[in-house]
């Protein structure tokens, strides 16, 4: 493996110097958080920037923190490598907003206020038109660009002009014969949606016998989907034109739709170490994985050559894979040039695929 990232790098220490406050600021405004809470997070804001990274005598979760360790407790945060120390902050965070006592999601009004924009129903307006299987894998792979105008989705393959790596057509001839599918999933919202979107196009259409969705099991990175987000999503697509909410709401009752979750889904980790009984569910599926923070969990978040090949990254895999990607980290593998810039912005996106 390359060197590993740290929160030296600059695109890191903007996110925990420039991004954090921001996301403070707005908890504090969309939450009636006492002096204790917001006290908290102020000191979390503080350590994370400036102090040494600890872990409390009576977190509840401490020995699967102590496993999950790679001897980052004692170090200074700068020094940690970027995957970990980030994964490690939102953990801290719903600790000092105490989500583990109240249950209340600290990012929920963040998420509800997407789901109910007033612009959701326009935006989603190309539902009611038949999608074919190009159009649905980009609604997925481009939701992940949650500000997209939704409009270039619909079958206009301009859109592969933006793509920097591009195995559409690998992945379409995969599901020439039908298959299960897991999907890892990212972000709420409307991300989620088009996720949904993208997996009742493989379920109508006998492209996938069973799909299994995968969401965190508590909130992690703001808008992450956890398990209540995914219920709340089935519940809004229903709502929006093409029939594609009450169809997986069909499937769920038939148990060809599933939603689960894992705790590995919430490790400061790269999939290298996923437990075995989550690489034994993944072994016989093709597993789709969208995102960023998946892509930096399945790669490695190292500075990788870009010109490396995707499958040699991922060649530990237990099963067939796809990447959904919108770029907006430093990590790239199976690419042509791509200056750095580019890797931030979210302009650009892959679609990649793995085949044992």
């Amino acid at each position: 493996m390359p060197p590993v990232i740290t929160l030296e790098s600059p695109f890191a220490r903007q996110v925990f110097h420039k991004r954090h406050p921001v996301l403070f600021q707005r908890l504090k405004d969309a939450h009636p958080y006492g002096p204790q809470q917001r006290k908290a997070l102020d000191e979390l804001l503080r350590e994370s920037q400036e102090g040494v990274i600890s872990l409390a005598d009576d977190a509840f979760d401490r020995d699967q923190w102590l496993d999950w360790d790679r001897r980052h407790f004692g170090t200074p945060w700068p020094k940690a490598p970027f995957l970990w120390a980030e994964s490690y902050f939102y953990r801290l965070l719903l600790g000092a907003v105490g989500y583990f006592e109240t249950g209340v999601d600290p990012f929920g009004p963040f998420k509800t206020a997407e789901l109910h924009s007033s612009t959701l129903e326009d935006d989603y307006a190309w539902l009611a038109q038949p999608l074919d299987f190009d159009a649905a894998l980009m609604a997925s792979l481009y939701g992940n660009r949650a500000d997209l105008g939704f409009q270039l989705i619909a079958g206009n393959t301009k859109i592969h002009d933006e793509l920097v790596a591009d195995d559409s057509a690998q992945v379409q001839e995969f599901f020439r014969k039908p298959a299960k599918v897991t999907f890892i999933l990212d972000n709420a919202g409307r991300e989620l949606l088009s996720d949904l979107v993208f997996a009742d196009h493989l379920l109508a259409n006998g492209l996938a016998t069973e799909i299994t969705l995968h969401a965190k099991p508590y909130p992690y990175y703001v808008s992450d989907a956890t398990m209540t987000d995914v219920g709340d999503c089935m519940r809004r697509l229903r709502q929006l034109p093409g029939g594609a909410g009450q169809r997986l709401h069909e499937a769920a009752a038939e148990g060809r739709l599933k939603v689960r979750t894992h705790p590995f889904h919430c490790a400061p980790l790269s999939f290298h170490d996923m437990p075995d009984d989550l690489a034994t569910e993944l072994k016989s599926q093709l597993t789709i994985f969208k995102g960023d923070l998946n892509y930096r969990r399945l790669v490695g978040d190292c500075y990788w050559d870009e010109a490396t090949p995707f499958r040699q990254t991922v060649s530990y895999l237990p099963g067939p894979a796809v990447a959904l990607r919108i770029l907006k980290s430093e990590v790239v593998v199976g690419a042509g040039n791509i200056d750095p810039a580019s890797r931030i912005a979210g302009t650009h996106a892959m679609i990649q695929m793995y085949q044992p």
